[in-house]
């Protein structure tokens, strides 16, 4: 659980304006997994990397969009749905903000469509809305 308890430590820096110690508790937490348990939260991690490096300089689209994709492997490794439905909507506004729109519509429509339950959620509803931003 203390990675997944690190990465809302971080979360609530970087809402404070505290972006360089969210990044160094994301950097840590990444560092020291190594067990099953904490392997379970490495997707986000990564995810949430990537928009820290982003808030801090939005010139590091390049390693933002590797630690997304890495993100996205991860969580197809662990079969983690919904995991996989954060960092697909993540790299998804990445690429439509740098112009592909085309290939983020492709990687976030079938993943929405898997979810028939749960259209209440702030992920589903995050996804829905980068699709919409899409067409």
């Amino acid at each position: 659980m203390r990675p997944m308890m690190e990465s809302w430590l971080a979360d609530m820096h970087a809402k404070a304006g505290e972006k360089q110690c969210a990044l160094s508790i994301v950097e840590g937490a990444l560092a020291n997994i190594g067990d099953v348990t904490g392997r379970s939260w490495e997707s986000e991690l990564h995810r949430q990397r990537a928009h820290i490096l982003l808030t801090l300089d939005p010139s590091k689209l390049g390693e933002a969009e590797s630690h997304l994709k890495k993100s996205l492997e991860v969580a197809r490794a662990q079969s983690a749905k919904s995991l996989e439905l954060r960092a697909a909507t993540s790299l998804a506004e990445l690429w439509r903000t740098q112009g592909s729109p085309d290939e983020a519509r492709a990687l976030l429509e079938p993943i929405c469509r898997w979810f028939d339950e749960g259209a209440e959620t702030a992920d589903l509803k995050r996804a829905r809305d980068a699709q919409t931003a899409l067409h």
